[in-house]
Protein backbone atom coordinates (compact mmCIF):
# COMPACT_ATOMS: atom_id res chain seq x y z
CA UNK A 1 0.00 0.00 0.00
CA UNK A 2 2.64 2.56 0.54
CA UNK A 3 4.57 1.75 -2.86
CA UNK A 4 0.82 2.33 -4.38
CA UNK A 5 0.52 5.88 -2.52
CA UNK A 6 4.60 6.59 -3.76
CA UNK A 7 3.13 5.92 -7.31
CA UNK A 8 0.33 8.10 -6.65
CA UNK A 9 2.16 11.17 -5.46
CA UNK A 10 4.50 10.81 -8.77
CA UNK A 11 1.42 11.11 -10.90
CA UNK A 12 -0.08 13.65 -8.96
CA UNK A 13 3.22 15.39 -9.34
CA UNK A 14 3.88 14.71 -13.08
CA UNK A 15 0.35 16.41 -13.48
CA UNK A 16 1.45 19.91 -11.58
CA UNK A 17 4.37 20.10 -14.07
CA UNK A 18 1.84 19.65 -16.71
CA UNK A 19 -0.53 22.16 -15.43
CA UNK A 20 3.01 24.42 -14.90
CA UNK A 21 4.20 24.44 -18.05
CA UNK A 22 0.82 25.30 -19.65
CA UNK A 23 0.56 28.44 -17.21
CA UNK A 24 3.38 29.84 -18.29
CA UNK A 25 3.12 29.06 -22.11
CA UNK A 26 -0.01 30.74 -21.58
CA UNK A 27 1.19 33.74 -19.60
CA UNK A 28 3.92 34.20 -23.30
CA UNK A 29 0.94 33.85 -25.35
CA UNK A 30 -0.85 36.97 -23.38
CA UNK A 31 1.57 39.02 -25.66
CA UNK A 32 0.44 37.90 -28.87
CA UNK A 33 -3.12 37.13 -28.24
CA UNK A 34 -5.86 39.73 -30.20
CA UNK A 35 -7.61 39.09 -27.13
CA UNK A 36 -8.26 41.77 -24.49
CA UNK A 37 -5.42 41.29 -22.23
CA UNK A 38 -7.74 41.58 -18.96
CA UNK A 39 -9.88 38.85 -20.64
CA UNK A 40 -7.13 36.62 -21.42
CA UNK A 41 -5.77 36.48 -18.42
CA UNK A 42 -9.14 35.91 -16.49
CA UNK A 43 -10.33 33.11 -19.17
CA UNK A 44 -7.35 31.23 -20.13
CA UNK A 45 -4.98 31.60 -17.32
CA UNK A 46 -6.92 32.37 -14.08
CA UNK A 47 -9.92 30.44 -13.63
CA UNK A 48 -8.29 27.08 -15.67
CA UNK A 49 -5.15 26.95 -12.97
CA UNK A 50 -7.69 27.63 -9.90
CA UNK A 51 -9.82 24.75 -11.47
CA UNK A 52 -6.68 22.88 -11.93
CA UNK A 53 -5.09 23.23 -8.89
CA UNK A 54 -8.70 22.58 -7.05
CA UNK A 55 -8.59 19.14 -8.51
CA UNK A 56 -5.09 17.94 -7.66
CA UNK A 57 -5.88 19.18 -4.14
CA UNK A 58 -9.10 17.00 -4.27
CA UNK A 59 -7.00 14.30 -5.89
CA UNK A 60 -4.69 14.31 -2.93
CA UNK A 61 -6.53 14.38 -0.43
CA UNK A 62 -8.54 11.08 -1.93
CA UNK A 63 -5.11 9.66 -2.63
CA UNK A 64 -4.62 9.58 1.02
CA UNK A 65 -7.71 6.95 1.68
CA UNK A 66 -5.60 4.53 -0.99
CA UNK A 67 -8.45 2.31 -1.11
CA UNK A 68 -8.93 0.27 -4.33
CA UNK A 69 -11.30 2.51 -6.41
CA UNK A 70 -7.92 5.44 -5.93
CA UNK A 71 -6.45 4.61 -9.21
CA UNK A 72 -9.74 5.14 -11.12
CA UNK A 73 -10.15 8.67 -9.05
CA UNK A 74 -6.55 9.46 -10.80
CA UNK A 75 -7.90 8.81 -13.99
CA UNK A 76 -10.94 10.55 -13.49
CA UNK A 77 -8.98 13.62 -12.40
CA UNK A 78 -6.09 13.64 -15.22
CA UNK A 79 -9.48 13.39 -17.66
CA UNK A 80 -10.32 16.77 -16.09
CA UNK A 81 -7.12 18.67 -16.68
CA UNK A 82 -6.63 17.07 -19.59
CA UNK A 83 -10.42 19.04 -20.71
CA UNK A 84 -9.11 22.55 -18.75
CA UNK A 85 -5.77 22.46 -20.64
CA UNK A 86 -7.42 21.02 -24.27
CA UNK A 87 -10.38 23.90 -24.09
CA UNK A 88 -7.25 26.70 -22.88
CA UNK A 89 -5.24 25.84 -26.01
CA UNK A 90 -7.71 25.12 -28.62
CA UNK A 91 -6.21 27.19 -31.61
CA UNK A 92 -4.12 24.55 -32.06
CA UNK A 93 -6.32 21.70 -30.71
CA UNK A 94 -4.72 19.14 -33.55
CA UNK A 95 -1.76 19.03 -31.34
CA UNK A 96 -3.52 19.36 -28.25
CA UNK A 97 -5.72 16.42 -29.05
CA UNK A 98 -2.89 14.31 -28.22
CA UNK A 99 -3.73 14.94 -24.64
CA UNK A 100 -6.56 12.41 -24.56
CA UNK A 101 -4.45 9.47 -24.84
CA UNK A 102 -2.78 10.42 -21.85
CA UNK A 103 -5.66 8.83 -19.36
CA UNK A 104 -5.15 5.60 -21.19
CA UNK A 105 -1.28 5.61 -21.31
CA UNK A 106 -1.30 6.18 -17.24
CA UNK A 107 -3.76 3.37 -16.66
CA UNK A 108 -0.98 1.39 -17.99
CA UNK A 109 1.54 1.78 -14.95
CA UNK A 110 -1.28 0.13 -12.86
CA UNK A 111 -1.36 -3.04 -14.73
CA UNK A 112 -5.25 -3.01 -14.68
CA UNK A 113 -7.51 -4.19 -18.06
CA UNK A 114 -10.19 -2.79 -15.98
CA UNK A 115 -9.32 0.44 -15.71
CA UNK A 116 -7.41 0.69 -19.30
CA UNK A 117 -10.79 -0.21 -20.12
CA UNK A 118 -12.45 2.59 -17.77
CA UNK A 119 -9.52 5.24 -19.54
CA UNK A 120 -10.44 4.47 -22.81
CA UNK A 121 -14.39 4.83 -22.93
CA UNK A 122 -14.08 7.90 -20.77
CA UNK A 123 -11.48 9.74 -22.84
CA UNK A 124 -14.43 8.53 -25.89
CA UNK A 125 -17.06 10.18 -23.88
CA UNK A 126 -15.09 12.88 -23.61
CA UNK A 127 -14.17 13.66 -27.01
CA UNK A 128 -17.62 13.20 -28.31
CA UNK A 129 -19.13 15.48 -25.83
CA UNK A 130 -16.45 18.03 -26.70
CA UNK A 131 -17.01 17.49 -30.46
CA UNK A 132 -20.78 18.20 -29.96
CA UNK A 133 -20.87 20.78 -27.26
CA UNK A 134 -17.53 23.23 -27.48
CA UNK A 135 -17.49 24.97 -31.07
CA UNK A 136 -14.03 24.88 -31.85
CA UNK A 137 -13.94 20.81 -32.91
CA UNK A 138 -17.22 21.55 -34.76
CA UNK A 139 -15.01 22.90 -37.57
CA UNK A 140 -13.36 19.01 -37.83
CA UNK A 141 -13.80 17.55 -40.88
CA UNK A 142 -15.48 13.85 -40.86
CA UNK A 143 -11.78 12.36 -41.76
CA UNK A 144 -10.67 14.11 -38.86
CA UNK A 145 -13.43 12.78 -36.91
CA UNK A 146 -12.94 9.76 -37.71
CA UNK A 147 -9.09 9.52 -37.09
CA UNK A 148 -8.72 10.12 -33.73
CA UNK A 149 -10.94 8.04 -32.46
CA UNK A 150 -9.53 5.07 -34.73
CA UNK A 151 -6.19 6.63 -33.23
CA UNK A 152 -7.63 6.38 -29.30
CA UNK A 153 -8.58 2.95 -30.22
CA UNK A 154 -5.39 1.53 -31.57
CA UNK A 155 -3.60 2.89 -28.60
CA UNK A 156 -6.14 1.06 -26.02
CA UNK A 157 -5.49 -2.49 -27.61
CA UNK A 158 -1.70 -1.52 -27.53
CA UNK A 159 -2.26 -0.80 -24.17
CA UNK A 160 -4.14 -3.63 -23.36
CA UNK A 161 -1.79 -5.76 -24.70
CA UNK A 162 1.39 -3.94 -23.07
CA UNK A 163 0.03 -4.68 -19.89
CA UNK A 164 -0.36 -7.86 -20.45
CA UNK A 165 2.79 -8.18 -21.28
CA UNK A 166 4.23 -6.16 -18.47
CA UNK A 167 1.82 -8.28 -16.02
CA UNK A 168 3.80 -11.81 -16.94
CA UNK A 169 7.37 -10.12 -16.77
CA UNK A 170 6.28 -8.67 -13.01
CA UNK A 171 4.49 -12.08 -12.03
CA UNK A 172 7.94 -13.86 -13.47
CA UNK A 173 9.93 -11.35 -11.62
CA UNK A 174 8.13 -12.03 -8.30
CA UNK A 175 8.20 -15.41 -9.10
CA UNK A 176 12.32 -15.63 -9.17
CA UNK A 177 12.51 -12.65 -6.69
CA UNK A 178 10.47 -15.61 -4.38
CA UNK A 179 12.76 -18.35 -5.57
CA UNK A 180 16.07 -16.21 -4.91
CA UNK A 181 14.91 -15.37 -1.51
CA UNK A 182 13.83 -19.48 -0.59
CA UNK A 183 17.46 -19.94 -1.58
CA UNK A 184 19.32 -17.93 0.08
CA UNK A 185 17.44 -18.57 3.62
CA UNK A 186 18.26 -22.65 2.02
CA UNK A 187 21.45 -21.64 2.06
CA UNK A 188 21.81 -19.40 5.41
CA UNK A 189 20.31 -22.60 6.69
CA UNK A 190 22.73 -25.22 5.68
CA UNK A 191 25.53 -22.78 6.86
CA UNK A 192 24.03 -22.45 10.07
CA UNK A 193 24.02 -26.61 10.32
CA UNK A 194 27.65 -26.71 9.09
CA UNK A 195 28.58 -23.94 11.89
CA UNK A 196 26.37 -24.30 14.53
CA UNK A 197 25.51 -26.93 16.98
CA UNK A 198 21.80 -26.60 16.60
CA UNK A 199 20.99 -28.10 20.92
CA UNK A 200 22.54 -25.40 22.23
CA UNK A 201 23.07 -22.75 19.27
CA UNK A 202 26.55 -22.16 19.91
CA UNK A 203 29.52 -22.61 17.23
CA UNK A 204 30.28 -26.19 16.77
CA UNK A 205 33.90 -27.99 17.01
CA UNK A 206 34.70 -27.80 13.35
CA UNK A 207 33.89 -23.61 13.52
CA UNK A 208 36.06 -23.16 16.96
CA UNK A 209 39.24 -24.29 15.33
CA UNK A 210 38.75 -22.50 12.33
CA UNK A 211 37.97 -19.33 13.99
CA UNK A 212 40.45 -19.84 16.66
CA UNK A 213 43.35 -20.49 13.44
CA UNK A 214 42.43 -17.19 12.47
CA UNK A 215 42.48 -15.28 14.98
CA UNK A 216 46.06 -16.43 16.16
CA UNK A 217 47.00 -15.53 12.84
CA UNK A 218 45.34 -12.30 12.91
CA UNK A 219 47.21 -11.55 16.70
CA UNK A 220 50.74 -12.71 14.84
CA UNK A 221 50.77 -9.60 12.42
CA UNK A 222 49.26 -7.17 14.38
CA UNK A 223 48.94 -8.18 18.60
CA UNK A 224 45.68 -7.46 20.65
CA UNK A 225 43.93 -9.12 23.66
CA UNK A 226 43.18 -12.26 23.00
CA UNK A 227 42.36 -15.47 25.83
CA UNK A 228 40.81 -18.51 25.66
CA UNK A 229 38.42 -19.94 28.27
CA UNK A 230 37.31 -24.49 28.15
CA UNK A 231 34.93 -25.22 30.63
CA UNK A 232 33.46 -28.72 31.41
CA UNK A 233 30.33 -29.76 33.28
CA UNK A 234 31.61 -31.16 36.60
CA UNK A 235 30.68 -35.10 36.86
CA UNK A 236 27.75 -34.63 33.99
CA UNK A 237 27.63 -38.95 33.24
CA UNK A 238 26.42 -38.95 37.03
CA UNK A 239 23.96 -36.27 35.93
CA UNK A 240 22.96 -38.21 32.88
CA UNK A 241 22.66 -41.25 34.60
CA UNK A 242 20.64 -40.34 38.12
CA UNK A 243 18.41 -38.39 36.32
CA UNK A 244 18.05 -39.33 32.71
CA UNK A 245 19.08 -38.06 29.07
CA UNK A 246 16.45 -35.80 28.46
CA UNK A 247 16.87 -34.00 31.79
CA UNK A 248 20.82 -34.30 30.61
CA UNK A 249 19.88 -32.59 27.45
CA UNK A 250 18.25 -29.58 29.33
CA UNK A 251 21.54 -28.84 31.49
CA UNK A 252 23.11 -28.52 28.23
CA UNK A 253 21.16 -26.46 26.78
CA UNK A 254 20.63 -24.11 30.39
CA UNK A 255 24.75 -24.56 30.20
CA UNK A 256 25.03 -22.83 27.01
CA UNK A 257 21.98 -20.06 27.78
CA UNK A 258 24.18 -18.95 30.55
CA UNK A 259 27.31 -18.90 28.26
CA UNK A 260 25.46 -16.97 25.44
CA UNK A 261 23.57 -14.30 27.82
CA UNK A 262 27.13 -13.23 30.01
CA UNK A 263 29.33 -12.69 26.48
CA UNK A 264 29.39 -9.81 24.64
CA UNK A 265 29.37 -8.74 20.45
CA UNK A 266 33.22 -9.66 20.35
CA UNK A 267 33.25 -12.98 21.75
CA UNK A 268 32.76 -16.73 20.41
CA UNK A 269 31.01 -19.29 21.89
CA UNK A 270 31.43 -23.12 21.13
CA UNK A 271 30.25 -26.12 22.03
CA UNK A 272 34.09 -27.89 22.06
CA UNK A 273 32.09 -31.27 22.96
CA UNK A 274 29.58 -33.12 24.82
CA UNK A 275 29.53 -31.39 27.72
CA UNK A 276 32.32 -29.16 26.97
CA UNK A 277 32.44 -25.51 26.06
CA UNK A 278 35.01 -23.08 24.60
CA UNK A 279 35.13 -18.95 24.91
CA UNK A 280 36.92 -16.84 23.01
CA UNK A 281 37.72 -13.44 24.01
CA UNK A 282 39.24 -10.52 22.03
CA UNK A 283 40.16 -7.42 23.13
CA UNK A 284 39.48 -7.56 26.72
CA UNK A 285 41.87 -7.61 29.55
CA UNK A 286 42.31 -10.80 31.61
CA UNK A 287 40.52 -9.30 34.06
CA UNK A 288 37.35 -8.36 32.08
CA UNK A 289 37.61 -12.42 30.67
CA UNK A 290 37.70 -14.09 33.81
CA UNK A 291 34.95 -11.79 35.47
CA UNK A 292 32.18 -13.01 32.88
CA UNK A 293 34.24 -16.53 33.84
CA UNK A 294 33.51 -16.33 36.91
CA UNK A 295 29.52 -15.44 36.14
CA UNK A 296 28.77 -17.98 34.10
CA UNK A 297 30.36 -20.44 36.69
CA UNK A 298 28.11 -18.95 39.65
CA UNK A 299 25.17 -18.47 37.32
CA UNK A 300 25.37 -22.13 36.32
CA UNK A 301 26.06 -23.20 40.29
CA UNK A 302 22.39 -21.37 41.26
CA UNK A 303 20.54 -22.55 38.12
CA UNK A 304 17.37 -24.16 39.25
CA UNK A 305 15.90 -27.16 37.37
CA UNK A 306 12.18 -27.58 37.21
CA UNK A 307 12.37 -31.26 36.74
CA UNK A 308 15.24 -31.88 39.34
CA UNK A 309 15.11 -28.94 41.68
CA UNK A 310 17.75 -30.77 44.08
CA UNK A 311 20.17 -30.94 41.56
CA UNK A 312 23.72 -28.43 41.64
CA UNK A 313 25.55 -28.48 38.17
CA UNK A 314 28.44 -27.35 38.68
CA UNK A 315 31.42 -26.27 35.79
CA UNK A 316 35.41 -26.39 35.67
CA UNK A 317 37.15 -23.82 33.75
CA UNK A 318 40.62 -23.10 32.05
CA UNK A 319 41.74 -20.13 31.26
CA UNK A 320 45.02 -18.72 29.47
CA UNK A 321 45.61 -15.09 27.97
CA UNK A 322 47.51 -15.60 24.22
CA UNK A 323 51.36 -14.49 23.92
CA UNK A 324 52.94 -13.67 20.98
CA UNK A 325 55.83 -17.01 21.41
CA UNK A 326 52.09 -19.18 22.12
CA UNK A 327 50.99 -21.03 18.79
CA UNK A 328 47.21 -21.72 18.49
CA UNK A 329 48.35 -25.74 19.68
CA UNK A 330 50.30 -23.77 22.76
CA UNK A 331 46.94 -21.87 23.57
CA UNK A 332 44.99 -24.76 23.64
CA UNK A 333 46.77 -26.71 25.29
CA UNK A 334 47.86 -24.11 27.93
CA UNK A 335 43.98 -23.77 28.47
CA UNK A 336 43.08 -27.69 28.41
CA UNK A 337 45.87 -27.86 31.11
CA UNK A 338 44.26 -25.13 33.80
CA UNK A 339 40.78 -26.95 33.24
CA UNK A 340 42.74 -30.36 34.20
CA UNK A 341 43.94 -28.40 36.92
CA UNK A 342 40.81 -26.83 38.05
CA UNK A 343 39.34 -30.66 38.02
CA UNK A 344 41.66 -32.08 39.91
CA UNK A 345 41.78 -29.72 42.44
CA UNK A 346 37.65 -30.09 43.41
CA UNK A 347 35.80 -28.66 40.50
CA UNK A 348 33.56 -25.76 40.27
CA UNK A 349 36.33 -23.63 40.10
CA UNK A 350 38.43 -21.34 37.36
CA UNK A 351 42.09 -22.06 37.24
CA UNK A 352 44.64 -19.39 34.90
CA UNK A 353 47.76 -20.62 33.32
CA UNK A 354 50.59 -20.17 35.08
Amino acid sequence: MHLNKNWYTHIITYLWIAIGVSSSVTLLNLFFSSLAPQSFFLERFLFPLLLEVIILIVLKKLIRLNTTVTPYFIIVGCQAIVMILFMVHYPVFYVMLSLFLMPVLISIFFLDLKLIDFSFYLSLAVFVGMKLLFPPLSMMSVIEVTTFPAILVSSYFLSRELTKRFSVVYTDMVISVEKEKELLYRNIYMEKLTKMDLATNLYNHKTFHEYLDELVAQCRKQPFNLSLGLMDLDRFKGINDRQGHGNGDKVIATAAAIIRDNLEANDFAARYGGEEFAVIFTEKSPEACLEILERIRTDLETAVFDTMPDEVVTMSIGFTPFTPKMSKTDLFEAADASLYSAKKNGRNQIQCAS
